[in-house]
């Protein structure tokens, strides 16, 4: 193998590799619906990569189960379904609140003031019904807390999840706007952490978690077509 060759390979494996973390990043922060369709063409003209690293990123996350592959080899965001969700959530429930107890001791001052700056992001971005930036900024508010724990393994696990139940997020607006249940879940957490109080900490994040639970089950009732993959365009309107 040339100098040319192993260069050529590095690059393709680095354009992979950067492709496949934006797409993660991407279905984590809810850019994507349930039962939305994904096509490579479509994937490498947005993140300007051929086609080779999209397909690769796309197989890698079917492999993950965090997109699905249907007729003709077509990939789709999973469909909605209660199971799907009750199933996530409590995985969810017991693994974030751990990750937020052993958070708990390695909270300072910069990290407190880290976490207050991206609640003013995701307040004033509900003000604007920025619905996509508030997903965005709620996942580098919770990813905050989690990786303080310093617990690099339960945080990949938490990942994996977050990766499943993402898209779902879009259907948590615009009635969390409404309620702000997220937003006081989220000061409850901040003051636990501040306290250095565990017990509290894992409440603020199991009252968070179950309000979205909650939520989309009731989305799901109200909306059975979003479970056979229909709701997902109107869902851009929300």
């Amino acid at each position: 193998m040339t100098g040319a060759e192993i260069q050529t390979v590095d690059r393709v494996d680095t354009l992979t590799e950067r492709t496949y973390a934006q797409l993660r990043r991407a279905l984590m922060g809810g850019a994507f619906l349930p039962g939305q369709k994904i096509t490579i063409r479509t994937i490498a003209a947005a993140l300007g990569v051929s086609p080779t690293p999209a397909r690769d990123a796309l197989n890698r996350l079917v492999a993950e189960r965090a997109l699905e592959l249907g007729a003709n080899r077509t990939v789709f965001v999973p469909k909605l379904t209660r199971a799907r969700i009750r199933e996530i959530y409590r995985i969810r429930l017991a693994l974030e609140a751990m990750a937020a107890e052993a958070a708990v001791p390695h909270i300072g001052p910069d990290t407190l003031a880290e976490l207050e700056d991206l609640q003013l992001r995701i307040v004033g971005a509900m003000d604007r019904k920025d619905y996509k930036s508030v997903l965005r900024e709620n996942e580098r508010f919770h990813f905050t807390v989690y990786q303080a724990a310093q617990q690099p393994i339960l945080c990949q696990i938490i990942e994996s999840l977050w990766l499943q139940i993402g898209p779902a997020f879009n259907f948590l607006y615009p009635e969390f706007d409404q309620t702000r249940k997220g937003v006081n879940a989220h000061l409850a957490l901040m003051n636990a952490l501040r306290s250095r109080d565990p017990a509290a900490t894992r409440a603020a994040i199991e009252l968070d978690l179950h309000g979205g639970e909650e939520r989309l089950l009731r989305f799901i009732e109200s909306n059975p077509e979003a479970g056979a993959g229909k709701g997902a365009e109107r869902g851009r309107s929300r």
